[in-house]
């Protein structure tokens, strides 16, 4: 059941100005933005505590001053579950919007603004690619790719009930991390640095139409 809280979250996620929400609800522009700030505050992720799950041994994740996560276990594959773990603290949403332009899914949540890109995700099928990644990749390799998504899944699990805020604005939750979900982010970059389209057609329009 969506809250008067995700309703009004929705409304700015869909367009709707902060004047005009403001003017609905009868908020002023300073009610507006102590409601914004203290929202924006709530979501922050908890650095402290213990997940006693998905590892083998002891995994510490301590941050310093600046926030930069320091990670330290006693295996590898321990140590990309904190890795993920800490990554998607500091940036599940980045993370998502990542793997959808990678999949060819952004248009799922983003409407036609997302099309373009979808349509050239799909095009060069980068899904599959992804897919062929991974039957390629060693064991090794697979493992620590597998620990790693279990580390993010681990912070999707615990923060459903006060996800980024960015999920409430477009109005879903994320789905759960998988190995294909970080190839296809790496697809998608491969092409982003080697293929891109203005790149090649930028240069054979001005050919054909100065000679």
């Amino acid at each position: 059941m969506k809250t008067p809280k995700s309703k009004l979250l929705q409304r700015l996620g869909a367009g709707e100005s902060i004047k005009s929400v403001c003017d609905a609800t009868g908020m002023s522009q300073k009610q507006f933005d102590d409601w914004w700030h203290n929202e924006i505050r709530s979501r922050l992720p908890i650095m402290n505590g213990k997940h006693i799950q998905d590892v083998q041994n002891t995994v510490e994740i301590e941050r310093d001053s600046w926030g930069i996560p320091h990670i330290s276990g006693e295996c590898d594959e321990d140590l990309f579950f904190g890795y993920g773990y800490a990554m998607a603290q500091d940036r599940l949403f980045q993370l998502d919007y990542l793997r959808r332009k990678g999949l060819g899914r952004l248009s799922e949540i983003l409407g036609k603004e997302g099309l373009e890109s979808d349509l050239l995700a799909r095009t060069l099928d980068f899904p599959s690619i992804a897919v062929e990644e991974e039957k390629t990749l060693p064991k090794e390799v697979a493992q620590l790719l597998q620990a790693f998504s279990k580390g993010i899944n681990a912070v999707i699990d615990l923060g459903r009930s006060c996800l980024p805020i960015e999920f409430d604005l477009l109005d879903y939750e994320p789905d759960p991390w998988s190995p294909i979900d970080s190839l296809a982010i790496q697809v998608e970059f491969e092409w982003y640095l080697t293929g891109r389209f203005p790149v090649i057609v930028i240069p054979e329009l001005a050919k054909r139409h100065l000679s």
